[in-house]
């Protein structure tokens, strides 16, 4: 209800995330606070300060407040982790992520798993980030970089076009296995230091490659993913990590309606990337 609240408010969704001064401006979750209960986090967030979503001079980083709304009781990810440039102050990494849209596959070898390109249209998308991470971030869904999205533009229907996905649970890269929740490891209120929106997302100064985007995810891989050394996986804003979570056989997405639907890990690819996109204009198929 805080997105539908939200939209109420200003006619239009969150910015999935945001630069700020040539630093790290804010994610959604900041834009929500009033709408979650957090009204008085909200007035602590500094929004003009440099690097508004990455810094410990802005005082509502540094209250150490455990967000429970962010988080998956069944998760077994620590609830909060030491934020990168903020020692000492345990940040909460949300268990859900923004869905910026969705992607194709790729051609993709030596995995675990199988893939096939699905040739699924990719007409917004933007290479990204830094060469390690070596993904795509989508600016076909609900929650993107740089702008908002109102109920008019879900062609598709808010009822059949995902908002929010759970990453509350790892995967696993040469033996270890690794946090991707998205936030990870800068915390719930980390947005993006890149300028435009996909397919024009460039870094400050409007150079390439684009920095990370935290705390949303564009779909590439089936919900369930476990292979971390696939391209876009990562532990550090990953562009394409996947839903996933401690559930057994799938994980938990919100609808744009408002709706929660558990989604199984078995459910057509195709099917999951049309429900990450807001105006494909296609039929959906059983999921």
């Amino acid at each position: 209800m805080a997105l539908q609240n939200y939209h109420s408010a200003f006619q239009n969704f969150p910015l999935g995330v945001r630069n700020q001064n040539f630093g790290f401006g804010s994610s959604w979750w900041v834009g929500l606070l009033p709408y979650l209960e957090y009204g008085a986090l909200y007035e602590l967030y500094d929004h003009e300060i440099a690097s508004c979503g990455f810094t410990p001079l802005n005082p509502a980083l540094t209250a150490d407040v455990k967000m429970m709304v962010m988080l998956c009781p069944s998760s077994p990810l620590n609830e909060r982790v030491n934020g990168v440039l903020l020692p000492g102050v345990n940040m909460t990494m949300p268990h859900y992520a923004g869905i910026s849209g969705a992607t194709n596959t790729g051609t993709v070898s030596g995995s675990r798993n199988s893939f096939s390109d699905d040739l699924f249209p990719a007409s917004s998308n933007s290479m990204c980030c830094l060469p390690h991470l070596d993904g795509r971030v989508s600016a076909t869904g609900v929650l993107v970089p740089n702008r908002t999205v109102t109920i008019r533009d879900i062609t598709d229907g808010t009822s059949n076009t995902i908002v929010v996905g759970e990453i509350s649970s790892t995967v696993e890269k040469s033996g270890v296995q690794i946090r991707v929740d998205a936030g990870n490891p800068s915390g719930w209120a980390t947005g993006t230091v890149n300028i435009g929106t996909p397919p024009l997302l460039l870094g400050p100064g409007g150079f390439t490659p684009a920095f990370p985007v935290f705390n949303l995810t564009t779909v590439r891989y089936p919900i369930g993913t476990k292979d971390g050394g696939l391209p876009g996986i990562h532990t550090d804003g990953g562009p394409n990590n996947p839903l996933i979570s401690a559930h057994s056989g799938g994980a938990q997405c919100l609808l744009t309606d408002g709706s929660v639907r558990f989604l199984s890990e078995n459910m057509n690819l195709e099917t999951l990337k049309l429900l990450c996109t807001r105006n494909d204009g296609k039929v959906l198929g059983e999921y």
